[in-house]
Parts: C-alpha cells; sequence; structure tokens
C-alpha cells in the first residue's frame, strides 16, 4: 500500500514559519494576499491528496502561481519598472518567472548552498561550502548574480544561462508553453480519457511547488526589504521579459494592415 503523500514537515519547518510571519509583517497589498492564498492553497493540496491526486495538483500549481504574483508585486511595489511588463493574467508570463525560479534554485543546489533558520536573531542565512569549510551569510538576493560584475544590471548572461538548458530559445519558449497548459490538460479529459496522476508523481509534484512557492515568497519579502534596487533582481526581471517579448504576436507588415482594414 503506496503512502500518500506529504508536505506537512516542509510546512511546519522553522522556515516555513519565519516566511509566514515575515510575510504577514512586510508585504503589503496583492503581495501579502497572494502569498497568503500560496499557503492556503499548499494546505489544500496537503488535505486533499489522499482522496484525489489531480485536485491536489491543481492546488499545488495555484500556489505557485499566486506565489510568482506575489514576487512580481513585490516587485512593483518595491520600484522595479521591469516588473510591469510582466502579465499576471497571462498563464505563459507566469510561467516564465516559475520557471526561471525553478532555474535559479537548480542552480544554487548545485552549489550546495542550504539555508538555515538562526533562532537567536531571528533570521534566515545561507550555508555555503568553501573547501572543507562551510561560511554563513545573512540570507539575501544581494548574494547571487549572472555577472563577473555584481553591479552590472545586464540580463544577457541570465538570458542566455535559462535558455542554454534547452538547446535554443525556440525550445525554451516551446518549453514553458507547454508548462503553462500542462495543468489544464492535467485536469481536463480529452479524447484518451479522464485524467489521472500516480501517488508517486504527486508526490514529487507536491514537494517540487512546495519548494518553488516558499522560495518565491521568500524572494517577495527581500525584495521589499532594500531600499535601494538589487542588480540581481534586474537581471532576473530582464530575463524573464525578455522570455515574454518571444510570445507576443509580431507587429503585421504594412501590406497586411491594409487587407485588415479593407475588410
Amino acid at each position: 500500500m503506496k503512502t500518500t503523500p506529504s508536505i506537512r514537515p516542509i510546512l511546519e519547518h522553522e522556515i516555513a514559519h519565519w516566511l509566514q510571519r515575515r510575510a504577514a509583517a512586510d508585504l503589503k497589498g496583492r503581495a501579502l494576499a497572494c502569498s497568503i492564498n500560496a499557503r492556503n492553497f499548499l494546505v489544500r493540496a496537503e488535505k486533499i491528496a489522499k482522496d484525489s491526486t489531480i485536485v491536489s495538483y491543481f492546488c499545488a500549481t495555484h500556489a505557485t502561481e499566486e506565489a510568482v504574483a506575489a514576487f512580481v508585486s513585490a516587485c512593483k511595489s518595491a520600484g522595479y519598472p521591469e516588473a510591469k511588463a510582466i502579465n499576471l493574467h497571462d498563464h505563459k508570463n507566469k510561467a516564465s518567472v516559475s520557471a526561471f525560479a525553478q532555474f535559479i534554485s537548480g542552480h544554487l543546489n548545485d552549489t550546495g548552498l542550504s539555508i538555515a533558520h538562526r533562532p537567536d536573531d531571528d533570521v534566515l542565512v545561507a550555508r555555503i561550502p568553501d573547501g572543507d569549510e562551510i561560511q554563513y551569510f545573512p540570507l539575501g538576493l544581494h548574494l547571487f548574480t549572472f555577472n563577473e560584475d555584481r553591479q552590472s544590471e545586464t540580463h544577457k548572461n541570465a538570458f542566455e544561462g535559462f535558455s542554454s538548458l534547452f538547446g535554443s530559445p525556440e525550445d525554451m519558449r516551446r518549453h514553458i508553453v507547454t508548462r503553462s497548459t500542462f495543468r489544464d490538460r492535467a485536469l481536463y479529459a480529452s479524447k484518451g480519457g479522464a485524467p489521472a496522476m500516480s501517488i508517486d508523481v504527486l508526490a514529487r509534484q507536491l514537494q517540487d511547488h512546495t519548494f518553488l512557492t516558499l522560495g518565491l515568497i521568500w524572494a517577495a519579502i527581500d525584495v521589499v526589504s532594500h531600499r535601494e534596487r538589487e542588480p540581481f533582481v534586474i537581471q532576473v526581471l530582464g530575463a524573464i521579459n525578455e522570455v515574454n517579448a518571444g510570445f507576443r504576436p509580431k507587429p503585421s507588415g504594412p501590406d497586411t494592415n491594409a487587407e485588415d482594414q479593407s475588410n
């Protein structure tokens, strides 16, 4: 008999509780509402998993979408004009943000970075391997960069690093389109029959979406905690906007416009 997937240990971890407290204290408006709703849907995903893998998966993916909205809304409120181009009503735009966040998370995991809560001063710290030693730093987006010059705001390296995962920018955008519609295809019946998801697949999806959701909420909190704009955030937002620009319809040529106006 297979065990019902559980994300409760993650949601009850001290880091998750820290995020909940800080989100309530630091986020405002839509960013706060979306962060609360994201956590609520993770709780629902946990509760419904034993009864319906499909509905549980829907709740987990919705949690990630709400966390994306929390992060982008926080960037807008913190004075990042680059965030204004991200349309939170467009599933492809939101999928670009979550896919990029997953890319960054995977890269940091490969470097051996881990996160801990320091209860004495109630902060999160990054544990970074340095040879045989472990270095500890206050966790913040200022620690990260895609550029040799940490103060450079260009997004070229960020975009190229992300698109290189897929072989080409075209393949990358096809992946994001698939990602943006995967939830619907997992929910709706087709000619092949009703959708289904195994317990094992759900377990992986719940864990991935939970870590991604909490990571995005942390990023939203960090963004609003600084008065100055972080170069890393500008790099990431610029790369996301370049990804999303490829989804916009090409302007019609003069002949096409003339033909349209005559009909």
